[in-house]
This record gives structure tokens, sequence and C-alpha cells, in this order.
């Protein structure tokens, strides 16, 4: 029986008066060892003030009839039916907006369990804000988070979005959160909730973070939805550096060419350049040697001396085609789901060397294939250091990136590119500078993250 249905029969016990509702209550919360201070409760203005005494009298209850929950909406119930009037003002009755200081102080002073309830029951005080649900957030999602809980902040949100929309809404952060949840519950509807944070248009970086964790775990169509939505936000932003406006737009992109790759009966081509089109012209040819080499009709057929002979863009292109085609190879015997692949884009050309230029680099042994398409090590040190950016801003891409970096240097070993002695070399190289990465994985959303990239790096 819901807590709606328990107080609707103790309210029939009685007739229809308010005083006989009043005594029906007060009997059902001495039976669960509630002692409830009437006048003091009579004279609390709102219900922030009314929850904070229900939780100090919930909290000193000596029997467990019923569940915390239950026993502070009896209370809550209660203060309806002899609270000052009117019970339920409009915003426009307070004479500020935002909870009352003394409800966040008392809120950090109750138990866990406690702190969730009232954390849903406030959503109806109008004075709840934006700035109200962000601070009560914050203080929830560590502890769930670290307790496995993750279901029950969602719980919190959704009540918070169907009470409160105004403060729900209005705060990036929150819809953020609740596509987290969404991703750790299974049957949650992470579609939805990404639409949600991309109406803030615009606001780029949570997005993209969150686009790129579903994509890790191959939720194409979801990160799909999230992305096209904001892209005209992104776009003409006029906040955002240019090069992460292109950063979105190829992320974009390759979603949009794995969405093909995904759907069955096979998209056609005017699809997809029908939803390429607001993204921006692509060099000429790009998407046909894209869609060949991620599909596995393109398959390197070179060889290693050819790479003396070729000029820098022809070079560039080598590296580009080669990280394509190893996205099949990550599909096909690392099982690696569609979507977490594009994740390599742009990050391990990033790392890559530079292609060396001038007329001079065309008799250096830089050209060799090892030299250009193995990160250095003093580089991936440098990327694995403790404190930098890429932790937090793509904890997913970077992840994808650092578990892909062993069976690089198989696939570069099976096409001839290196030898066994360079490719043992590498794989030194690899363990050695990215000894501790896998722990900076722990403070990430996402729990999974240090333990597939441990394994990834010992490889497993």
């Amino acid at each position: 029986m819901s807590i709606e249905e328990r107080f609707d029969e103790t309210l029939r016990e009685g007739e229809s008066a308010d005083t006989v509702s009043v005594e029906a209550l007060l009997r059902s919360l001495r039976q669960r060892g509630v002692q409830v201070e009437e006048e003091r409760l009579a004279q609390a203005p709102g219900v922030a003030e009314a929850l904070l005494l229900a939780a100090s009298w919930v909290r000193r209850a000596r029997t467990r009839g019923a569940t915390v929950a239950e026993q502070v909406r009896a209370v809550l119930e209660l203060w309806r039916h002899i609270g000052p009037q009117p019970r339920n003002p409009s915003a426009n009755d307070w004479s500020a907006t935002g909870l009352p200081r003394s409800f966040h102080d008392g809120f950090v002073k109750v138990p866990l369990e406690l702190r969730i309830v009232l954390a849903r029951e406030v959503a109806v005080d109008p004075r709840f804000d934006a700035e109200d649900a962000l601070e009560l957030g914050r203080k929830l999602r560590g502890l769930l988070r670290e307790e496995g809980r993750r279901a029950e902040l969602e719980d919190v949100l959704a009540t918070w979005e169907r009470h409160a929309p105004h403060a729900y809404r209005s705060e990036p952060a929150l819809l953020g959160w609740r596509v987290e949840c969404a991703l750790m519950r299974p049957g949650s509807d992470v579609h939805g909730a990404l639409l949600g944070l991309a109406a803030w248009r615009g606001h780029l970086v949570p997005l993209l973070k969150l686009a790129e964790w579903c994509l890790y775990r191959g939720r194409v169509e979801a990160a799909l939805a999230g992305l096209t939505a904001a892209w005209p936000g992104v776009r003409d932003s006029p906040r955002l550096f240019v090069w992460d406006i292109e950063d979105f737009a190829q992320r974009t992109v390759f979603t949009l060419l794995d969405t093909v790759l995904l759907r069955a009966p096979v998209l056609g081509e005017g699809w997809l350049r029908e939803r390429l089109e607001p993204l921006g012209p692509l060099a000429p040819g790009w998407l046909e040697r894209a869609q060949a080499c991620r599909s596995g009709e393109w398959m390197w057929r070179g060889s290693p001396q050819s790479w003396h002979q070729l000029s820098v863009s022809q070079l560039q292109f080598e590296q580009q085609e080669l990280v394509m085609a190893f996205e099949l190879e990550l599909r096909t015997r690392y099982d690696w789901p569609l979507g977490r692949t594009q994740l390599l884009h742009p990050w391990l050309l990033v790392l890559m060397p530079e292609v060396p230029r001038g007329l001079r680099a065309t008799q250096e042994p830089s050209r060799d294939p090892v030299n250009l398409l193995l990160p250095a090590e003093w580089v991936l040190r440098e990327w694995a250091r403790v404190g930098s950016e890429s932790r937090y801003r793509h904890p997913h891409a970077e992840a994808a990136v650092a578990s892909a970096l062993l069976p690089w240097g198989h696939f570069l070993r099976r096409l001839g590119l290196i030898d066994s002695y360079e490719h043992a070399a590498w794989r030194v190289c690899v363990t050695r500078a990215l000894a501790r990465l896998p722990e900076q994985f722990s403070s990430a959303d996402d729990p999974l993250l240090e333990q597939e990239v441990h394994k990834a790096l010992r490889g497993g």
C-alpha cells in the first residue's frame, strides 16, 4: 500500500472534519513512535521548516513500524492540517526566493536516509529554486555515489522535475547528473535525459562528456540525439573557441557514421548526407575514405619503405586511415561496441608524432612508420600525468585511447609496419608510462572505467 493510500485509510477512520483527521494522524504517528510537538509544528511557516521538525522527531522515534519516508510524510500531512494559512502559498507570496538557510544547515546534520526524504519532499515548497537544488544535489550525489545508490539520486531528480520544473530545468548540472544516473541503470531513458541536457544550447562540456560516455557504452542512438539537438547552439555560440566547435562537429560526424553501420536495413547515402550538411563541408573524398576504412572495405596494402616518398599530406592521410581501419580490428578482435571505437578520434592521432616537414625531413629516419605511428614514451607520460586536464573533460575518450594502445601495437605489427623488436619495446613503453593511469579513473563518474583500463593495460 502506498503512503497516499495509508493516509486515505487513516483519514477514513474518522469523519470528514479536520479535527477528527488531525486526531487520526496524531494517533497513527504515536503508533509509529513519533512524538509530535503540535504547537511548534503549527507555527512552521513553510514546507521546509515543517520538514526539519519532522526530521528531528523521526530521528528520535523508538519504533520503526514504518519507513522514514512514511513517517516524514505523515508529519507533513499533519502540518498541512494545522499549519498557517495559506498552506500552499505561491512563489510571489515570499519576500525572497530560495529555502531558508536553516534548512540547508539542518540537512547536513541528518542521516543519509533522512536527507533523501527531505530532498524529495522539499520540492513542493514554492521557495525551492535552482540554487537550492544544486546545493542539495551536491550533498547527496557524493554520498549516494560512494554507496552505489545512484538510482535513488535519479529518483530525487525525477521528483524535482515533476514538482519543481522551474528549478530542475534551470541548472545544467542537474540535467547532467540525470544522464549519469540513467547510464548506470539498465532500462533507463538515456535518450530523453541527454535531450534534456541538450536543450541548454551551447553548453558544450557536460554534453560532450556524457555523449562520449554513451558512445563508450555503445549507446550510439542516444549520443546522436543529444549531439544533433545541441549542434545549432554549439555552432552559434559566441562563448566557444573555434576548435571546440570543430571537435564537437567531428564527434557528431563520426556518430552519424556509426549510426549508418548500426542500423538495419542500411541507411542510404541520401539520409547520411542530409544530416551531415548542417555540420559544414567535409574535405573532398573524406567521407568515402572514412566509410571504406571503418567498414573494412579498405585494407592497408602499402610498405614501410614507401613512406619516404609520400608528401606530408599523404602521410597524414595514412595516419588517419590506419586509425579508422583499426576500429574494425577493435570491434572484431576485442569486442568493442560500435561507438567506443570512434573515441580514438582525435585523441590517438593527437598523441602521435607530428609528420616531419621540409625538404630535409625526407632524409631523416623519423619518416619510418614506427616513428610516425607510435606515441613517444615522454608524450604518454605527460598525457597520463596526475592532474592532466584530459582526465576531467573526456574521461571515456581517454579510457578508450589508453585501452587501445596495446592492441594498436599488435595491429601495426600484423600489417608489417613495425617488427617484433619494435613491438616488444612498445609494449614495455606503454605499460611503464601508463602504470599509474588506471587509478586516476577511480574519480570518474563511471566506476567501471578503472578496472577496464587496468585490464586492458595488462593485455587482457
